[in-house]
């Protein structure tokens, strides 16, 4: 199963030039005739080097441009929306772990069922922990819970993943829960405590209450910045 993590993704992948990726393992590999000389050593072909190589080239071509042109359109609505403070803000809720916290709908490209992730070995970043296929394209893979600081193995479970952007620049988000979108106002928002020992409250603006529990609101230039440097 592992396997289909590259294997569904399209020959030529989105963002590279063609050929840049050589899909061998789909012609020659496991994914296709089996005739590759490699398998007698490596038996699958996401043990071998060069099916590792090809999930790092992806990623070097998803991070060397911006993780957020996609929703950069967004900003002037975002403007408009804060001059009313009455204006409510459309936000997806979920779980990180035992924390309860949303985003801006506006930010996300849609929910998944949780995807297959395959590890890049030596890690530029804690938090990156890998690229997934999502409807066929590569996305890199980061955990809200290691960005936050959280112990490696913290924050395991995944029941969804949240895709943050469109097309080949988004970045998939595995999370624990999700609760749904819900209108809250602005008014609604209160400040943050200074006793506040959350471990995403250097990325959390504000708090606010939904079914008797404290939700974080995500500052998302402070996330945006944080995932891109995990990438760098």
């Amino acid at each position: 199963m592992a396997d289909s993590i590259i294997h569904h993704a399209p020959t030529t992948l989105p963002g590279l030039a063609a050929g840049t990726v050589d899909d061998c393992w789909r012609r020659i590999g496991t994914g296709g005739d089996r005739s590759c000389p490699r398998l007698n050593d490596h038996l699958r072909c996401r043990n071998c080097p060069v099916y590792a190589q090809a999930a790092v080239t992806v990623l070097d071509s998803l991070s060397a441009g911006s993780l957020w042109d996609s929703t950069a359109g967004n900003a002037e609505t975002a403007d408009t929306v804060g001059r009313d403070r009455t204006a409510a803000q459309s936000l997806l809720i979920f779980r990180v772990g035992d924390e309860w916290l949303a985003l801006p709908t506006a930010a996300l490209g849609e929910i998944t069922a949780p995807v297959p992730v395959h590890s890049l070995p030596h890690r530029r970043h804690a938090a990156l922990i890998g690229v997934a296929a999502v409807r066929g394209v590569l996305l890199t893979c980061v955990s809200l819970a290691l960005l936050f600081g959280a112990p490696e193995g913290a924050g395991q479970q995944t029941t969804r993943c949240l895709v943050l952007g469109q097309g080949r620049n988004a970045i998939a988000l595995p999370v624990a829960e999700v609760a749904g979108v819900e209108h809250v106002p602005r008014l609604a928002l209160l400040p943050l405590p200074a006793t506040l020992t959350r471990a995403s409250s250097r990325y959390t603006q504000a708090l606010f209450e939904h079914a008797g529990r404290s939700v974080g609101l995500l500052d998302a230039d402070l996330l945006r910045q944080a995932l891109s440097r995990s990438l760098a």
